[in-house]
């Protein structure tokens, strides 16, 4: 680990000192000094020689130090006005590296970034008579041409106010970065860490090929949390217990990524750890955080953020003056707080005085220019100088926001009005950015008198406004936040406070859960919308849930009965399922005198059944939360409840191989759907009867509404969307569409219907709707194809996806897919790998279709009893060669015969052909093969596709005529 020195940054030195000796131009880097108007290069002062050619080139990368200069940019500088090869410029940067010594000891000037040019990456800087004290100035980059915001991955905050006297800073982290994989900006609370995270990250967001996300930790209540913000930031679903991986890959999806974490220093530990990973795994990346203390993790590079250079006591002069950036920051605040302020000769020794006594702390210095319009600069003095020496600067031990800011706080603090104080007190509840709505809420106060405070704690500098949103947002800073947080619990209103929260965030969530159900979702953004309140919420439930009064318990359950698409739309699903399971056991608690809403339980009950499934799939968990929610919505003729508890039920019964159930449930939720005005809901109970109807095995009647819903307009379908709980219409369409056509005998349709499922859903990058097209449609339509290379394809890509996300219910197709594939190839041998009876039976009667070995009581017994539905004929087949097999002639017929029947009310002709193909096989011992032959080659005459898979291969060569020998 590389730090920098306390006196990295050279101190201030007379304003004029040597300013006569400066050469115009004059660049240095390291111990070299190029003066481009003498065309003269020295190295600690002694003159070195260099090709004219070398010479301009190093002049042009010093001039656009960390910019990518191209190769013809390189040759308009060095070959002006010819027409050279780029050959030479390779010859001409191997000769100036050679001469610079580039490479030796780990040291690096110019590097090569292929198929783009060239980039100078060491620090370049420039003596100059017009810059702040020291002389020395970092000499900017080119400006790079913005890209679209829409480019980047993570939009970032707001810079409020310009930053001032931090050009330097932000020049020397932006290279920093570009040559180490992490940054560390460490410095006291309120020097601006922020704020020079924020511009770097802003110049390296305009690079081409640079995206940026920006992560803020200050909310976070434990270390545990880091990864899932930034999983919550990136937008992807992650597991609560290990999100790395998802995080990773979704970071490796980008070709040159900054993330950057702020206020690490309360989570330090899980900072360094999350970083350590990310950085190990996901090498694309650059890492900037923002921290009072260190990581101490390989790779870092800890940059002071050091106290805005002061003047000296006896400055009289103002050009002398604003040439220190801490004058110059509280002339440009002041600006902007006090109409008509100047800073005259006259107000440089107050001004001076006030930045020094406030140690050159950025946000002090802004907090005491705000007040210029109330007290003056002599009243500022007067104040400032009785609180500071009646706190000093604290202990020596304490945090550096207690050494330097609680006087500047206490001070501002006491300018307020009662009101005020009272309102800076109450905004400390929120976690973050809040709304005027929601500032009136904690309040109680009428809208003129919020307006009055809001009004003064903005111009007072004690609340930011973050004007890119729409409506308007406001935001404590976080030492302001901790400060009034602390002034909130001495007085009496912390309860009445945190009640009013409380009560604002349950009417803001219940805006949002009357929606369509989960079988009828809409567009993610409206459902999302609160997602930034996820803080407050926790904290809300936290305190409502702990609080000993019956009434406020019932409080915290409403809000989290409420918060289940917000958990959802945040991937934070198996915390939700244990903040459930928790306010249903106080529910159901024998002492307990809660006295619940019902339609708060309903939807408590909801949410849990949905967070199982994706999170542990259990089904008959499932099954319990989503009877006994929809027990509640039967009695409240709920119709939007109704419909997303049979939703779930059915979502049950295909897990479980209750296909008879899957489609009586269906057919259930159409009636419901027939009372209701939502188009989509139509399409939902469709993609319901589709599914319901196939695995039942009616694949006619199936075909039929699955079509209803592919021959939608683009429009529609996009309406019908993917909620919080299902997937994208048209792609679960495309899966079951692929497997109806199988069975009815059109290999190849099936095949481009799986391929299509998987684009489309690849193309949305939704990977609930991936998983499902590949472990429901494409994989086993490949298998049955005989297609096993795709199908390992396919299969990689779910597990990849399913595993990043945390989707374990999937993941569990994944990984048996890809056990049965390696059965396949021969790779292993059977085993005790295969799912068990009471996980999903779908699935292990999938396998059955695709290696008949694996059959086993359970599945073999569903059969007899009539139960397998679509894969019934397949399993009659299998049951009668094995009976054949035993010497039992009569019901080896029997049952293949029977399958035969089956398959064919069923519209299967692909398990018609297989059945078909067993009698020819066993026709040595059934006898009658002529018979056999000629049933054969009538089924296969009845395809007109697929030839070149496996199935209608292996009956061609049956139908062959027999060797006569």
């Amino acid at each position: 680990m590389s730090t920098l020195p306390a006196n990295a940054l050279p101190s201030p030195p007379a304003p004029d000192a040597g300013l006569g000796s400066l050469d115009p131009g004059l660049l240095r880097f390291g111990e070299f000094e190029i003066c481009p108007a003498r065309r003269t290069l020295t190295r600690d002062g002694e003159p070195m020689r260099l090709g004219s050619r070398s010479f301009d080139l190093l002049v042009a990368l010093c001039q656009r130090p960390g910019e990518i200069l191209s190769n013809q940019d390189l040759m308009a500088a060095a070959w002006p006005n010819r027409v050279v090869d780029e050959g030479g410029v390779r010859v001409q940067i191997a000769a100036l590296r050679k001469a610079l010594g580039d490479g030796q000891d780990g040291r690096r000037f110019i590097t090569n970034v292929p198929l783009r040019g060239y980039c100078f990456v060491a620090a370049v800087t420039a003596p100059d008579a017009d810059t702040a004290p020291g002389g020395l100035r970092s000499v900017p980059a080119h400006p790079p041409v913005p890209r679209p915001v829409a480019s980047r991955i993570g939009a970032l905050p707001s810079a409020l106010t310009p930053l001032v006297g931090r050009e330097r800073d932000v020049d020397l982290v932006t290279l920093r970065l570009l040559e180490r994989p992490c940054v560390t900006l460490v410095g006291p609370g309120g020097i601006g860490k922020t704020s020079v995270a924020r511009a770097v990250a802003q110049r390296l967001s305009q690079r081409e090929g640079f995206d940026v996300l920006f992560v803020e930790l200050a909310s976070l209540a434990t270390a545990a949390r880091t990864p899932m913000a930034i999983a919550s930031t990136l937008g992807i679903m992650a597991s609560d217990t290990d999100p790395l991986p998802a995080i990773a890959a979704a970071l490796r999806s980008q070709p040159l990524m900054l993330l950057v974490l702020d206020n690490c220093e309360h989570v330090i530990d899980g900072a360094a750890s999350t970083i350590d990973y990310l950085l190990a795994h996901a090498p694309n990346v650059r890492v900037l955080c923002t921290s009072r203390e260190s990581l101490r993790i390989e790779g870092e590079w800890v940059q002071g953020l050091e106290p805005l250079a002061l003047p000296p006591a006896n400055l009289a002069h103002v050009d002398e003056a604003l040439r220190y950036p801490a004058v110059s920051l509280f002339v440009e605040r002041a600006n902007a707080t006090a109409r008509g302020f100047q800073l005259g000769d006259g107000e440089v020794s107050l001004v001076s005085s006030i930045c020094r006594s406030l140690d050159g702390i950025p946000l002090a210095i802004e907090l005491a220019a705000a007040a210029v319009d109330i007290v003056g600069l002599d009243g500022l003095v007067d104040r400032l100088g009785i609180r500071l020496a009646l706190l000093g600067r604290g202990r020596r031990t304490a945090a550096p926001r207690q050494q330097t800011m609680r006087a500047t706080l206490d001070w501002s603090y006491h300018l307020l009005s009662a009101d005020e104080q009272s309102m800076l007190a109450a905004f400390s509840i929120f976690k973050g950015q809040f709304s005027y709505a929601a500032a009136c809420a904690v309040t109680g106060r009428s809208k003129e008198a919020v307006d009055v405070g809001l009004s003064g704690l903005v111009s007072k500098s004690l609340l930011s406004t973050d004007r890119s949103s729409n409506p308007l947002r406001y935001q404590l800073l976080e030492i302001t936040r901790e400060y009034a947080a602390e002034r909130l619990a001495a007085g009496d209103d912390a309860p009445l406070v945190a009640l009013r929260h409380a009560h604002f965030l349950r009417d803001l969530l219940r805006t949002r859960v009357d929606a369509p159900p989960q079988g009828q979702p809409q567009p993610t953004p409206r459902v999302c919308e609160p997602a930034r309140w996820i803080d407050d919420v926790r904290q809300a439930i936290q305190w409502a849930l702990s609080d000993p009064q019956t009434q406020t318990q019932a409080l915290g359950i409403s809000i989290a009965a409420r918060a289940a698409p917000l958990y959802f739309s945040l991937s934070m699903l198996a915390e939700f399922r244990e903040l459930a399971e928790r306010a249903l056991e106080m529910i159901d608690a024998v002492d307990s005198r809660i006295d619940s809403d019902a339609e708060d339980e309903m939807h408590l009950c909801e949410g849990l059944g949905h967070a199982l499934w994706h999170t542990r799939a259990d089904t008959g968990a499932m099954a319990t939360a989503f009877r006994r929610a929809l027990v509640i919505a039967e009695q409240r003729q709920a119709t939007t409840s109704r419909m997303r508890c049979l939703w779930g039920l059915w979502l049950v019964c295909n897990a479980t191989g209750d296909y008879a159930g899957s489609r009586a449930l269906a057919e259930r939720f159409g009636e419901i759907e027939a009372t209701a005005t939502d188009a989509s809901a139509r399409l939902s109970h469709a993609r319901m009867m589709a599914l319901g109807l196939h695995l039942d095995g009616d694949q006619d009647r199936a075909a039929t509404f699955a079509r209803l819903i592919l021959d939608q307009p683009p429009a529609i379908n996009l309406a019908a969307g993917m909620g919080l709980f299902q997937f994208d219409q048209r792609v679960a369409a495309l899966a079951v569409t692929a497997r109806i056509q199988w069975m009815q005998g059109r290999p190849d349709a099936a095949l481009a219907s799986a391929a299509e499922a998987v684009r489309e859903a690849v193309s949305l990058d939704h990977a609930l709707s991936l998983c499902y097209a590949i472990a429901i449609g494409a994989a086993p339509v490949a298998m049955w194809c005989g297609d096993l290379a795709l199908a390992r394809v396919w299969t990689d890509l779910l597990r990849q996806r399913s595993q990043a996300n945390s989707l374990h219910f999937w993941r569990a197709f994944g990984d048996t897919y890809q056990q049965l594939l390696d059965l396949e190839d021969g790779r292993s041998v059977p085993g005790d790998v295969f799912p068990k009876p009471d996980t999903d039976t779908m699935l292990r009667e999938t396998l059955c279709t695709v290696r008949p070995s694996l059959a086993d009581d359970f599945v073999l017994g569903r059969a007899r009893r009539g139960e397998s539905g679509w894969c019934h004929p397949e399993l009659l087949r299998v049951a009668g060669e094995r009976h054949l097999a035993a010497g039992d002639v009569q019901a080896g017929a029997a049952a293949i015969k029977k399958g035969i029947d089956v398959s064919r009310r069923q519209g299967a002709i692909s398990w018609e052909l297989r059945c078909a193909m067993s009698l020819v096989r066993w026709s040595p011992l059934l006898g009658d093969e002529a018979a056999h032959r000629s049933e054969l080659r009538a089924v296969f005459t009845r395809f007109h596709e697929g030839f070149a898979t496996r199935d209608l291969c292996q009956a061609a060569q049956l139908l062959q005529p027999s060797d006569p020998r």
